[in-house]
């Protein structure tokens, strides 16, 4: 299986969790979507393309931004999460989106097409960075705006950590590499700037992004990440129904520091970087 195929598959088998799990989601996701939107520089009337769009964000966002004389493009290799994407953006009255099952690597970009893109945990599961940079920089116009966003390292990402942690003292799982695609690749500061950089962006910058995972209960908490982390679900999917108990224990005390009051609240962190070209 190629790395397209896997993470396509990843993603494909959590689209309905992240359906039906939207509404603690956003209340999660909210912070960098904005933080994005303001780096590229979004304004009415702009065409924008959003790479790896998921369910919908920051997609949906961007068009409430660019208002009606806009246009939003939104793509992702997962077709059920474009699925859901497309409702959201009927339920809403956003005509001006438009969303697509399609690969960066291969979707036909038209030259100068856009005036914005972004990217908000998708070039970290895209095996040619490079390649991907340059065929978004010949989408935009002179002057356009990219914002980029991947994982910050583990270290500062609990909500992630916590079950791969108790997962992995019953099955041994493979070591994190931030060079390879995947979860944490471009997490060390400065790598998406670099990356922006070395594909012919200026202006580049780059920031963390501080995000809060809200739960109820740990048992809420527990439900959701199996339910919607893709590289997770296949690895808890061999687990038995007596592992299952044994990695929710674990992971009911990891995050049992969290609690604030009667609710639980996850840190988490993120990169986001910026360029023009």
């Amino acid at each position: 299986m190629n790395e397209y195929d896997r993470v396509r598959g990843e993603w494909q088998s959590v689209a309905a969790g992240w359906r039906r799990w939207e509404p603690l989601l956003q209340s999660f996701t909210w912070p960098i979507a904005l933080r994005m939107a303001g780096a590229a520089g979004i304004a009415a009337g702009q065409r924008v393309l959003d790479v790896g769009c998921g369910i919908g964000d920051p997609t949906l966002q961007v068009a409430v931004l660019v208002g009606p004389h806009g246009r939003v493009v939104g793509i992702d290799v997962a077709e059920d999460m474009v699925a859901t994407a497309r409702d959201r953006a009927a339920a809403l009255g956003l005509a001006h989106v438009e969303f697509r099952a399609a690969d960066v690597l291969s979707e036909p970009f038209a030259p100068e097409s856009f005036d914005a893109v972004l990217g908000r945990w998708s070039l970290n599961y895209v095996a040619d960075v490079p390649g991907a940079l340059a065929r978004l920089r010949a989408a935009l116009v002179p002057g356009g705006r990219i914002a980029l966003a991947a994982w910050a390292p583990p270290a500062v990402n609990p909500w992630i950590t916590v079950p791969m942690d108790a997962t992995a003292r019953i099955r041994p799982l493979p070591p994190v590499d931030p060079a390879a695609p995947g979860g944490f690749h471009l997490s060390e500061d400065g790598a998406l700037a670099r990356a922006l950089v070395g594909a012919g962006f200026q202006a580049v910058g780059q920031e963390r992004v501080q995000l809060s995972l809200f739960a109820r209960d740990p048992a809420e908490y527990w439900t959701m990440m199996g339910d919607v982390e893709g590289p997770l679900a296949p690895l808890l999917a061999k687990l038995s129904a007596e592992e299952r108990a044994r990695v929710a224990r674990d992971v009911a005390d990891g995050i049992a520091r969290y609690r604030v009051g009667d609710v639980y609240r996850i840190p988490a962190q993120a990169q986001l970087a910026w360029g023009r070209v």
